[in-house]
């Protein structure tokens, strides 16, 4: 299997919606797994140096994956130097002089097991997934990585050659500008502006000293935890806690505050626009909004409001009035939110805010009386959704880890969704959407050829 780079950017995708809109499903209540027995599934291990190893039992299941979640994420890396830990974690899963980097390709094909690594806001991780039988084969090889990485200077010419490529390449697509942009404008001042990528403003101040200088200040067991899914037995989660301990017992424990996140700013609200010619005759728009954060009252309440925004853009934007490819609502950040608005190959310029402001308008409270236990079921449908595979058990879990400080968090919200009334909906939309059709509570990015920018009404 070839070797697999994970490219998580903490939500920032411009043109997904709210996940709990993906799932279609009808009005039926949602038998959700009973939280007692999935509660039940889960083990948690420390070692001696405080490093934690949450188990959750995947039953039947021949595939076991392993998450080592590192604390910090982008937040705790100043805005010049966006993108280094993409770089050193890339660069640690080259291989290391036991497993050289050319071993690890052939028996990634041999074994079919993946590598990978992500990068977020608050938190960054590297892992594998592969066949329970070749669990030890492969924790060795990964561990050894991890914990004793070549970083030949070829290896780093390559990856910031391929940087230098990508970077070239999301300038000139109006859709990666437009992220590009968004970064920049939503998060000025901010911890989460600090890239998850290398940019061109960032490419300049990398080198491979400085990789080896962050990799040893991610090596502290402060900042480590592990994630585990699998079909263990007590006896096999007990060996694999042996074996972690036996590699990763070792690090010390040493000082180490989580960033601070603050509120995401909400300042000028005057429109960004970017010429770019790629674009032709489509526009590339997107429009950020406060939001509440994913541990506040109004969260759920709020991203079932959006549910019913994204139907009216659809009916109102997209259908009507064929003013757009696809429009949908979103959030960006990490435990601190902003609501996304993204409209997506814009056809209609002059008219297009105009339109936009009618859905918004055209909400009615009725239908969230009459319709709420339809988007309650969308909503608790899409959480238990990741579930489907392995790999999708253990992203939800290490979320609930980091943003609500239990494993289990995740089977809590289906209380919470199941609890929210219509009123606490109502309320929400005229809190933090109704505003939207006013001129000072969102802030318009557009991307579109030079000579239509000022055809819109933003």
């Amino acid at each position: 299997m070839k070797y697999i780079k994970s490219k998580i950017f903490a939500v920032l995708a411009l043109f997904t919606v709210f996940s709990a809109v993906l799932v279609s499903c009808g009005s039926t209540k949602v038998d959700a797994p009973s939280m007692e027995e999935q509660v039940e599934d889960f083990t948690t291990k420390s070692l001696s140096n405080g490093i934690t190893i949450t188990f959750k039992q995947n039953r039947g299941s021949k595939i076991i994956v392993v998450r080592m979640i590192i604390e910090g994420g982008t937040s705790a890396i100043d805005e010049n130097m966006g993108g280094l830990e993409d770089l050193t974690l890339d660069l640690v899963l080259r291989g290391s002089e036991k497993f050289p980097y050319e071993k690890i390709k052939q028996m990634e094909y041999e074994k079919s097991f993946s590598l990978s690594s992500s990068v977020g806001k608050e938190y960054s991780s590297l892992g594998f997934i592969c066949i329970q039988r070749d669990m030890s084969e492969v924790l060795e090889l990964f561990s050894d990585c991890v914990l004793n990485p070549q970083f030949l200077e070829s290896d780093y010419s390559q990856l910031m050659t391929e940087n230098s490529v990508a970077i070239a390449r999301k300038e000139a697509e109006p859709s990666g500008a437009l992220s590009l942009a968004l970064t920049k404008t939503a998060f000025q001042g901010h911890p989460y502006a600090t890239t998850s990528g290398i940019t061109s403003n960032t490419y300049k101040n990398m080198n491979l000293d400085l990789v080896k200088t962050h990799y040893q200040s991610l090596l502290n067991a402060s900042r480590i935890k592990f994630v585990v899914i699998g079909n263990f037995s007590s006896d096999l989660q007990s060996d694999f806690t042996v074996r972690i301990s036996e590699k990763f017992g070792m690090l010390s424990k040493k000082a180490y505050s989580a960033p601070k996140i603050p509120k995401i700013p909400f300042g000028e609200r005057s429109p960004v626009k970017i010429a770019n010619e790629q674009a032709g005759e489509s526009g590339y728009i997107t429009g950020f909004f406060p939001c509440p954060s994913r541990n506040d009252a109004d969260y759920v309440p709020f991203a079932i409001a959006t549910m019913y925004l994204d139907d009216l853009f659809f009916s109102e934007v997209r259908e009507k009035a064929g003013a757009v490819y696809s429009v949908n609502t979103g959030v960006i950040g990490g435990n601190q939110l902003a609501g996304v608005i993204s409209l997506y190959k814009a056809s209609e310029k002059k008219n297009l805010k105009k339109t936009v402001v009618q859905a918004i308008n055209a909400f009615n409270p009725e239908t969230v009386e009459n319709e709420i236990d339809q988007y309650k079921n969308k909503y608790i449908s899409s959480l238990f959704s990741p579930a489907q595979t392995a790999s999708g058990t253990a992203s939800t879990i290490v979320s609930s880890i980091e943003y609500f400080d239990s494993p289990d968090a995740y089977l809590k919200r289906v209380e919470l969704v199941q609890a929210a009334t219509a009123k606490q909906v109502c309320d929400a939309y005229k809190k933090y959407i109704e505003p939207i059709a006013k001129e000072d509570y969102i802030r318009w990015i557009i991307v579109d050829s030079e000579k239509n920018l000022d055809d819109y009404d933003f």
